[in-house]
């Protein structure tokens, strides 16, 4: 059942919102994340003391998300170190939506040291919060390339790619270079969130993500080092120009979207 939402009238001409009820199965835009090192974090911090610091951090998040929620076309769900935001259709309008949700989880749970690795992906999905189903390919899609990326940030699934290349007119960075995997690099777009300031506008916030990877990198020895070193090396590698897109012929291709 698709609901007709009544958003305006103008010279007794009302002007409808077709939505699509999240109650029925629909092809919609995921992201799904983890919060890394959670599994550690939980043996070696005080109970009281990692709780105080993830609800610090989930007050942030929802303050950030708030103007994005209006509407009901996005929604989204925690269960413990996982959090899955899902727009409700694949449009221009959703994609932008959920592209700045993403930036709101990036900014909240990095600024709280919490790094966050996650993906974007499209398919039909069912999101049924009155009996806490959540399932669909692109959960499936977005999980997997999740699993195998090996930096903090939010990767962009191939199911995805021809949106960003459609939704060009809309200021949101996507960048396309090397992606760090547990195995070797790959090319793939992913959302360069470190050009966005605090209001959701276009700004370079580079200095402020390197500063939040400095403090996260305090806490942590050998391996888990490689992911700030991963993160580090892809913000310097994007490049950003709203009017050219791609300041160069030899740097990471951009798609303003």
């Amino acid at each position: 059942m698709t609901e007709i939402k009544k958003i305006g009238i103008h010279k007794k001409t009302q002007i409808l919102d077709l939505q699509t009820s999240w109650n029925e199965d629909s092809e919609r835009l995921i992201l799904y994340a983890d919060i890394m090192g959670f599994k550690d974090r939980v043996m070696s911090t005080k109970h009281d003391e990692l709780k105080k610091s993830l609800l610090n951090f989930m007050e942030s998040f929802k303050r950030k998300m708030k103007p994005l929620l209006k509407g009901d076309y996005l929604r989204y769900v925690q269960f413990s170190d996982s959090i899955i935001i899902v727009a409700n259709g694949i449009d221009s309008k959703m994609f932008n939506i959920i592209t700045k949700a993403g930036v709101c989880l990036m900014h909240g749970a990095m600024s709280h040291g919490f790094p966050i690795k996650g993906v974007l992906a499209k398919g039909k999905f069912t999101f049924d919060e009155k009996n806490d189903l959540y399932f669909g390919r692109p959960l499936v899609d977005a999980y997997l390339l999740h699993d195998e990326l090996y930096y903090y940030g939010i990767v962009a699934h191939h199911s995805i790619e021809s949106l960003i290349k459609r939704y060009k007119n809309l200021d949101l960075p996507y960048c396309k270079n090397q992606i760090p995997l547990k195995k070797g690099k790959t090319s793939h777009y992913h959302l360069s969130w470190q050009f966005f300031n605090d209001n959701l506008s276009i700004g370079n916030i580079s200095q402020k993500v390197e500063n939040w990877l400095t403090h996260i990198e305090e806490t942590v020895s050998g391996s888990p080092r490689i992911y700030v070193d991963n993160t580090i090396s892809v913000i310097n590698s994007d490049k950003y120009d709203k009017t050219k897109g791609s300041n160069a012929k030899d740097k990471p291709t951009v798609a303003i979207v």
